[in-house]
């Protein structure tokens, strides 16, 4: 059963008990704000409203006459499309395990994803008539089909013709996302679905949990008409964006595996990938230390031995793709490289769960075990339970392409030639741009706008709060051109980050003045990627304490600086690696010497199981994001 159904919209925050299978003091509300700010709300179809899901944890200490309220930490997982009300079902308890009990957390769906409506689905056929509701299932089954077809073209260079047919295939979907926004018109999201209008609803928000607390005749947080906030990956560039827009509304941010925003908004995001293969490496480098508990290890390897045997297993499978009957379904099976590549870029997401993983499936393969490969591949009933489950449905939608697309400085129209220019240069960083850049190709073509221009200083979204590539402030924070925001924010990243380099991490710090940095010492997308109680110690101490690490201080700042430890931030060991590794070896700690700051840890055992918890947590959800993302033609979309 879908709990929203069954909940009234409401301008003021109604609580409602639900997901009680799950736990039993979830509640949810549906937030009723404008899809236009510059619009008054109206039950007119000039005015259309957006309904904002919201999930709460409460916080466990009752709130008494004489006890102040406790200001709700808001959660973004990135995406962009992300739902906050499942990574809150994964999570909650984990993060109050770190925060304490009494701290109320809320996760929501922005604007056109999951449950809040309305949702940014271009698929779903149109009312047949007025009042009828969209042909959702119809859609969704288009949408997946659709997706099948597409994934035979394999990668952007999988063939001298690929990149025409992806180039071409994202066009059309976006010329049905065109042909969407016109038959709805006022009350179509895509046109409202930017990271501005969605900054401006965290406001919305704020404002309204402070109306509840004043509802209940109870005191106000300590941090009333201010943002609490955990952004995730792109929902770094959430966060970004609100401080920059309302830097009087932050009272703490934290922005997880951080986004360069200034790369973001540009037609192609070049610089995701610095450290991609860096990760890939640490696979090699781990499976070798690891011995015989790692499936691809072979008797006396070192890294590069294993790094050898992966390289002949994806050479292998470009020329000669592995071809089996399915000895279940009994249908033919074609395993091709671009399809493991997909799975091996996704898993450098998750190191410590993937890694052991990823070494089992390259030794089926290299060992021709079919039956097992064979799990790999589903049968037609599959696709059938997606368009059955509510819960699955409600993820698969096109709020990814209407947010990113919005959120550019300018419409992306680029040519065959072009796109290839910026391939090859992002190619010469990384071998996955072949998947990195299919993502960049949604926004070709994409050309819905907001209806009107729309100004910060009337307190509603700006239509691009950031510049293209602007350069990056010298290290001084007393630099004129930093953000000045009403508490300073904390950054974290890891070492070695797939898609959010730490270089984007030391860049965006130097935007924000006396904003505190953490590099963890691990691998992985965001430091919830690996066990760290010295990260986790420094993330309660800021939400609780409003204790701030100290500003990066970089030695040579410089856009295209390299990052190998050439500056003084804090640093923090993770406390295991894959195949339980202790990752405390010497490459770890001469990095962290090179940054002249000696390396911080804690052996609070409450502290790291806490952080225990919500990496799990976060590894189920992006388990369950691979599953979804193969019914995408095994073309990973998604940035968390």
């Amino acid at each position: 059963m879908n709990p929203w159904e069954s909940i009234t919209p409401s301008e003021e925050l109604e609580w409602h008990p639900c997901y009680g299978l799950i736990k039993a003091n979830f509640r949810c509300a549906r937030l009723t704000v404008p899809m236009d700010y510059n619009r008054p709300l109206s039950q007119s179809r000039a005015h259309p409203k957006v309904h904002i899901a919201l999930l709460l944890l409460p916080g466990a200490t009752p709130n008494t006459s004489k006890t102040a309220s406790k200001s709700p930490l808001l959660l973004n997982p990135g995406g962009p499309g992300g739902s906050g009300v499942m990574i809150l079902l994964a999570m909650a308890d984990a993060i109050q395990k770190i925060l304490g009990p009494d701290q109320p957390i809320i996760g929501f769906d922005p604007r056109g994803v999951s449950f809040t409506t309305p949702r940014a689905d271009c698929w779903a056929k149109p009312p047949a008539c007025t009042g009828c509701p969209e042909d959702a299932a119809s859609g969704l089954m288009h949408r997946l089909e659709w997706d099948q077809m597409t994934s035979v073209y394999g990668l952007l260079n999988s063939s001298n013709v690929a990149l025409k047919f992806l180039e071409a295939g994202h066009r059309a979907v976006n010329d049905l996302c065109r042909s969407k926004g016109a038959q709805l018109g006022a009350e179509s999201i895509l046109g409202h679905a930017s990271t501005a209008h969605v900054a401006r609803d965290m406001v919305s928000i704020v404002d309204a949990w402070d109306r509840w607390i004043e509802s209940r005749g109870l005191p106000p947080s300590s941090l009333k008409g201010k943002l609490v906030y955990w952004g995730f990956s792109y929902g770094t560039y959430l966060g970004a964006t609100f401080a920059k827009m309302f830097p009087d509304r932050v009272g703490r941010m934290i922005l997880d595996g951080v986004v360069d925003a200034d790369y973001y908004v540009s037609p192609v995001w070049e610089e995701s990938l610095l450290d991609t293969d860096k990760v890939l490496d640490r696979f090699f480098l781990y499976c070798a230390r690891a011995g015989r508990r790692c499936s691809l290890y072979r008797e006396g390897d070192k890294a590069e031995d294993v790094g050898r045997r992966y390289s002949e297993i994806m050479e292998r499978l470009q020329t000669s793709p592995v071809t089996f009957t399915h000895p279940e379904h009994f249908y033919p099976v074609i395993l091709r490289a671009s399809y493991v590549k997909t799975i091996v870029f996704s898993v450098l997401y998750s190191p410590i769960q993937g890694f052991p993983i990823l070494a089992m499936l390259l030794n089926w393969v290299h060992e021709g075990k079919f039956d097992e490969l064979a799990g790999l591949f589903q049968d037609a009933t599959l696709m059938c339970s997606i368009i059955g489950n509510p819960a699955i449905t409600g993820m698969l939608s096109d709020a990814q392409r209407a947010i990113m697309c919005s959120d550019k400085t300018q419409l992306v129209n680029l040519t065959i030639p072009e796109i290839t220019t910026a391939y090859e240069q992002m190619a010469s960083t990384s071998q996955f741009a072949d998947i990195w850049m299919n993502l960049m190709l949604k926004c070709n073509g994409w050309d819905i706008s907001t209806p009107h221009p729309i100004s910060s200083a009337s307190s509603t979204p700006s239509a691009y709060p950031w510049s293209p590539q602007a350069s990056t402030p010298a290290a001084n924070n007393n630099n004129q051109s930093q953000i000045e925001t009403s508490f300073p924010l904390l950054f974290l990243s890891n070492t070695y980050d797939p898609v959010t380099p730490l270089h984007a991490a030391v860049k965006m710090a130097q935007r924000f003045k006396n904003a505190g940095l953490v590099e963890q010492l691990a691998q992985g997308h965001c430091t919830l990627s690996a066990v760290s109680g010295c990260t986790a110690r420094i993330v309660r101490e800021y939400v609780l304490q409003g204790k701030v690490p100290p500003p990066p201080v970089v030695f040579s700042p410089g856009e295209n600086l390299k990052l190998d430890g050439e500056g003084e931030w804090t640093r923090c060991r993770a406390n295991e690696g894959p195949w339980g590794v202790h990752d405390q070896d010497a490459d770890w700690v001469q990095l962290a010497k090179t940054g002249g700051v000696a390396v911080e840890q804690v052996e609070d055992e409450g502290v790291v199981e806490a952080w225990r918890r919500v990496h799990e947590a976060v590894a189920s959800v992006r388990k369950w994001g691979v599953m979804e993302r193969e019914w995408e033609g095994f073309r990973f979309g998604n940035v968390w």
